[in-house]
């Protein structure tokens, strides 16, 4: 019969020993993205946070080899950031980010950074324009992860947790099968394999209307701070240059915003205070070639990470013989307004397309 100090002793072990194995399999993975290894088992990463991700990677890594940061709502973070090479470039776009938001995420990469940025590019969403209902955002204030990664012993707590267990197992799947599915690679690069006509269209059925929706009537009024809050990012940053960019949603959404949502007043009032602030915006985010082919879309305004190539192409001059002519036109005080009269008329002659 076993004794109470040897069963003390095997439980200790077991217990000991389940504790490295967990923790070893959790640094392996590193699904938390404190650390900055790749191998065979975690070279594919579900984007489960990316707040806290990248915040993480920020805190833990530093940006010290990086020229400056790209920031931006979930479209954006499609961008492969290589795709500005000679530029190097760190993705810190954000699912669903507010204007609101730019300044702290800018001050906490500045803050982990060597280097004095020379570049920050930010792709504007135009749902940006409007006051956040702050009851109904889904995410904590920036404040809230990067205390988390700055807490004590946070990388090292992540390692023993069960939930970072479950993550490392799902990372593992799918690095095995070189699965490259909605997830990132080890060097932030984001992936979204092409989905079927069927669920393309599934998608953009169950989205469109609800994007309208939140464009429309009582859901929407104009954050009228919004100017201030882009104005004030620039004062704080005078040694950076800014590329400013407008992400490309579906032509049919765009559309439907201006039109049933009665936004165009709106639209035309975003771009150019934007344009008063930064002096020009490359813009994307009209009809064009690239946004009225919806297969060039997941859903209604996601665009895929081929485009984001494009874009990237396009915001630093690099010849592509793949970017449409009409796709990004410099806008600034010069051309804004003739460019508006000839959206508007665009905006008559649409017609929208059912999915």
């Amino acid at each position: 019969m076993i004794s109470a100090k040897q069963w003390v002793k095997t439980f200790l072990t077991l217990s000991l020993f389940a504790f490295y194995s967990i923790g070893l399999i959790n640094y392996t993975i590193d699904p938390m993205w404190t650390f900055n290894h790749m191998n065979k088992f975690n070279k594919i990463q579900e984007g489960f946070n990316e707040r806290q991700q990248k915040s993480n990677y920020v805190y833990f890594n530093k940006l010290n080899q990086f020229d400056g940061i790209l920031l931006g709502s979930s479209r954006t973070s499609f961008i492969n950031q290589y795709d500005f090479s000679p530029i190097k470039i760190y993705n810190y776009s954000l699912n669903s980010i507010y204007p609101f938001e730019y300044k702290k995420y800018i001050d906490f990469a500045k803050k982990n950074s060597s280097n004095r940025f020379k570049y920050i590019i930010i792709g504007i969403d135009f749902y940006g324009s409007k006051i956040p209902n702050m009851k109904t955002i889904k995410f904590y204030s920036p404040e809230h992860y990067f205390n988390n990664s700055l807490s004590f012993l946070y990388r090292y707590k992540m390692l023993i947790l069960k939930d970072t267990l479950e993550k490392s197992l799902i990372n593992i799947k799918n690095s095995v099968k070189n699965h490259k599915q909605y997830g990132f690679s080890r060097n932030n690069i984001k992936y979204h394999p092409k989905v079927s006509e069927a669920e393309r269209v599934k998608r953009y059925l169950a989205n469109i209307e609800r994007h309208t929706e939140e464009m429309s009537n009582k859901k929407y009024t104009y954050n009228k701070n919004y100017i201030n809050i882009l104005k004030q990012i620039q004062i704080d940053n005078p040694q950076s240059k800014f590329i400013i960019f407008t992400s490309p949603i579906t032509a049919n959404l765009l559309v439907s915003i201006i039109k049933k949502g009665n936004r165009l007043q709106e639209y035309e009032r975003w771009l150019k205070e934007t344009i008063s602030v930064f002096g020009e915006v490359h813009h994307f985010m009209n009809i064009n070639t690239v946004t009225k082919n919806l297969q060039n879309y997941a859903d209604d305004d996601h665009y895929y990470p081929y485009i984001g190539t494009l874009i990237a192409h396009k915001l630093i001059n690099k010849k592509d013989s793949n970017i449409p002519k009409d796709f990004g036109i410099l806008l600034n005080n010069k051309n804004i307004n003739k460019f508006l009269i000839k959206f508007n008329q665009e905006i008559e002659k649409y017609k929208l397309s059912r999915h």
